[in-house]
């Protein structure tokens, strides 16, 4: 219970910058006239336990009811099924919400939601869950804008209260538009498992700050990832093959980061698959993982989504981590440089609700007060320090 409290009071604050969290989605307002309203008119009913898969495919919008904004089926846009649901702002708008009431309360104590979206801008798209005594549960993801629909598994944003999960009356789905005109296609709302315990996974992008990393690691007997630029090995400044070995020998994976970690979205898709092919061949030839990505400064369009999905088994990005289960292997989120707060409120989440964390370190200031809490979580049985190994063959929504 003491970690639930700690959450309450300090995930208010998680990623505080984000476009999605600032104005009204940040207060306590629900849009609701009354936040503990339990969806059933004939009174409270034994939870459903809602298994993992398909819940809803925006088939009926009859369903949902328009909080904030508008909402229309789109028969052109799709990810699954004949129509998608598209929320738009116009000028006076600030956000978009809809809501549906579940006829009797669910159970989702083992499982999380995931969604497809798709956007004209980009936008952090906000999925409540709601319990029957109104408190409630906020999750989110990143939307790049003008791309194709994809799968996306949200992360944590905040709690309001102490939410049961065990009991959820209603969700909503919003997003703060501010003074835009735009739209979110919504589809495929997906329910999906928790881990046993909670899963992290801690990564460095940069791979001199791995190096630099490394001992502190040991110390604690941690496994992680380093990202490469393969074009670069063995340079000023940059790690050598030997220096690389030892760190694959001491258990961390080695894994790419592009031929040279440039902006793959500035480049046309011939080149931007010579950056990705290349990086995999010098892996390959010189005894390291070419299965795991990393998008150079946190950026694609569909051309790279497709590339790292033909290329990789998995692909690390910029986003909201403490999901479950990955529905989409090629967009796994993590949260990049985290202060020892934001840190924290993430461990100790990921630790108490089960679910899965990547942590991206291309900074060092915070890193040992991050690995003492890990490390501590750890050795209570808390949480578990994994690999994107162990992400890939465990822990993939299927």
């Amino acid at each position: 219970m003491k970690r639930r409290v700690y959450l309450a009071t300090a995930g208010a604050t998680l990623f505080a910058g984000c476009s999605a969290l600032s104005g009204s989605e940040t207060d306590e307002e629900n849009g609701d006239e009354n936040g503990n309203e339990n969806g059933d008119e004939n009174g409270s009913s034994d939870p459903i336990n809602e298994d993992p898969g398909s819940f809803d495919e925006f088939e009926d919008l009859s369903k949902w009811t328009v909080m904030e904004g508008s909402m229309s089926a789109d028969e052109e846009r799709t990810h699954v099924g004949s129509q998608s649901a598209r929320m738009d702002a116009d000028e006076s708008d600030t956000r978009v919400m809809i809501k549906r009431e579940f006829d009797s309360p669910r159970d989702l104590s083992d499982e999380l939601p995931a969604l497809a979206f798709a956007s004209d801008h980009d936008v952090n798209p906000i999925v409540q869950l709601s319990d029957t005594d109104g408190n409630r549960l906020l999750l989110q993801c990143a939307v790049e804008p003008d791309g194709s629909f994809a799968r996306h598994d949200l992360g944590f944003n905040k709690t309001v209260g102490d939410p049961d999960l065990s009991s959820i009356a209603h969700t909503k789905i919003s997003f703060w538009a501010g003074d835009r005109e735009m739209s979110l296609w919504v589809d495929d709302y997906h329910f999906v498992k928790r881990p046993d315990t909670g899963k992290v996974l801690l990564e460095f992008p940069d791979e001199s700050a791995a190096v630099d990393a490394a001992p502190a690691l040991a110390e604690h007997d941690l496994p992680a990832t380093a990202f490469v630029k393969t074009d670069y090995v063995g340079g000023s400044g940059y790690p050598s093959v030997d220096e690389l070995e030892s760190l694959q020998e001491d258990g961390w994976t080695i894994a790419s980061e592009g031929a040279t970690g440039t902006d793959l979205t500035a480049l046309d898709a011939e080149s931007q698959e010579a950056e990705i092919t290349g990086a995999v061949s010098w892996l390959e030839d010189h005894g390291f993982d070419a299965e795991y990505f990393s998008y150079p400064l946190n950026r694609y369009d569909d051309t790279t989504l497709e590339l790292v999905e033909k290329h990789h088994d998995l692909g690390f990005v910029g986003g909201f981590p403490g999901h479950g289960h990955v529905t989409n292997p090629a967009m796994v989120p993590r949260a990049t440089n985290p202060d020892a707060e934001e840190a924290e409120t993430l461990l100790e989440w990921t630790a108490d609700q089960r679910t899965i964390t990547t942590l991206s370190f291309r900074e060092l200031e915070n890193l040992d007060a991050t690995l003492e809490l890990v490390a501590d979580l750890e050795s209570n049985g808390d949480l578990e320090v994994i690999t994107p190994a162990d992400l890939a063959s465990d822990y993939l929504h299927e």
